[in-house]
């Protein structure tokens, strides 16, 4: 079966960025406050994951799995033949009542959480490469202590990392203090930090790409919109 060597976010001045691609096995933090398109970079994630036949686990913290396919079928993506097929599964660890057998509670500890994972990953083992997105990892974090989210943190990139797959990770601000964003930064590869620039009048959306492990930073600052139908838009020296 098909598999490149490398991944790519599927959004043209981000893929620009980060040159010959991601390896599998790579991690990456998505960063930023609620309602700056956090979600929609990972719906095109999603869509990118899928055009180059790859596997996709979805875990919904901040939304179900039915508005998490709406966001897909939005910017393009029709989830159900994927699902069909097996490639694009969802975890539901959003809705207060079970819903299936993907289904994680927020009452639940964490290594419950990394049972549940690991036992859909193993069950995805179909000749494709793996990439899953946590929307949002930070969620699962609330109320929980300092020392059990580092240490199922560390575990978990390990793994993931050990099977080769590409992990997105998003985290909203608002959530978690920035003392664990600090402690966790190192534990990824990318870190993409999506804020708002401008100002209260006249808002603009901007991210900035870092390439931490590698030894490389690109300080450069990217501005986007979001385009109901197609999703963030890179758009070249909007402020000049």
């Amino acid at each position: 079966m098909y598999n490149d060597k490398t991944g790519f976010f599927g959004i043209h001045g981000i893929d620009n960025l980060i040159g010959e691609g991601l390896t599998y096995g790579s991690q990456i933090m998505i960063k930023g406050k609620s309602g700056v398109g956090k979600s929609v970079l990972a719906s095109q994630f999603v869509k990118e994951t899928m055009a180059c036949r790859d596997n996709c686990i979805y875990v919904c913290c901040d939304e179900s799995p039915k508005e998490m396919r709406s966001y897909l079928k939005q910017y393009g993506l029709h989830p159900l033949p994927y699902e069909e097929a097996g490639r694009l599964i969802f975890i539901d660890a959003y809705s207060l009542e079970p819903t299936g057998k993907n289904y994680f509670s927020s009452e639940d500890g964490l290594e419950k959480y990394l049972s549940l994972e690991k036992k859909v990953i193993e069950n995805m083992q179909n000749g494709y490469r793996t990439r899953i997105v946590v929307d949002s990892l930070s969620t699962l974090f609330l109320g929980r202590d300092q020392q059990e989210i580092m240490e199922f943190h560390r575990y978990r990139l390990k793994l993931l990392k050990k099977l080769n797959i590409i992990a997105m990770d998003l985290m909203v601000d608002e959530v978690l203090d920035e003392s664990m964003f600090k402690l966790s930064a190192h534990l990824y590869d990318v870190i993409i930090n999506m804020y708002y620039a401008g100002t209260l009048e006249r808002p603009i959306r901007a991210l900035h790409l870092g390439k931490m492990k590698s030894g490389k930073f690109d300080s450069s600052q990217l501005f986007y919109s979001i385009d109901p139908n197609i999703g963030l838009i890179i758009t070249q020296n909007l402020a000049s």
